[in-house]
């Protein structure tokens, strides 16, 4: 099995190579399955969900097609820590750590962990037991350690992207589901 970089540097490569429409296809394509997914999105108000960044899934359509529910966008913060914030419009964001968009916490109000019904996490690649690579700075395993154990936790990515196996650690956080354009997919 490659250790995680070796599979980090190899996922990227791939990656890079996909087509923008490919890429846009699928992300509507994952919307759409999750929006269609009555038993994940029942009594669920909040999402926690991210700003794509590079070559992940992009999920700025929710805001569209799940207008009823509250979306919200990871902050990050020194020591690699993640807030989250109420975003009604995507396009109020700003290119934040790592480039990556985020929230602005003037304008978009902070929820805690116990108010986040459901995370979509993006990743580099997923097992279907749910192990998760992530970009390697470990954000989204320490949110998740502390979220409520009733939320839900969908990884989100290309068909492509579940791999046979991860290296996994005992720090690493398994996801509930797995959300692909082909569907979403309960782990085992």
């Amino acid at each position: 099995m490659k250790d995680k970089i070796t599979l980090r540097r190899d996922i990227r490569k791939v990656q890079a190579t996909a087509s923008c429409s490919d890429l846009t296809s699928a992300s509507q394509q994952i919307c759409t399955h999750l929006v269609k997914a009555e038993q994940i999105l029942k009594g669920a108000s909040t999402i926690a969900t991210y700003a794509a960044h590079g070559h992940e899934v992009n999920l700025s359509s929710l805001h569209q097609l799940l207008p009823d529910l509250r979306l919200l966008y990871p902050l990050c913060h020194s020591a690699g820590r993640l807030t989250f914030h109420h975003v009604q419009n995507p396009t109020t964001l700003t290119p934040g750590t790592h480039g990556i968009l985020e929230p602005d916490p003037q304008q978009h109000s902070n929820f805690t962990l116990d108010h986040i019904d459901l995370f979509l996490c993006p990743g580099l690649a997923f097992t279907l037991d749910g192990i998760r690579l992530g970009q390697g700075g470990g954000f989204y395993d320490r949110i998740l350690s502390r979220k409520n154990p009733t939320a839900q936790v969908i990884g989100t990515c290309m068909d492509w992207q579940i791999l046979e196996s991860i290296p996994c650690e005992a720090h690493d956080i398994q996801m509930d589901y797995l959300l692909t354009e082909k569907g979403l997919q309960k782990t085992t």
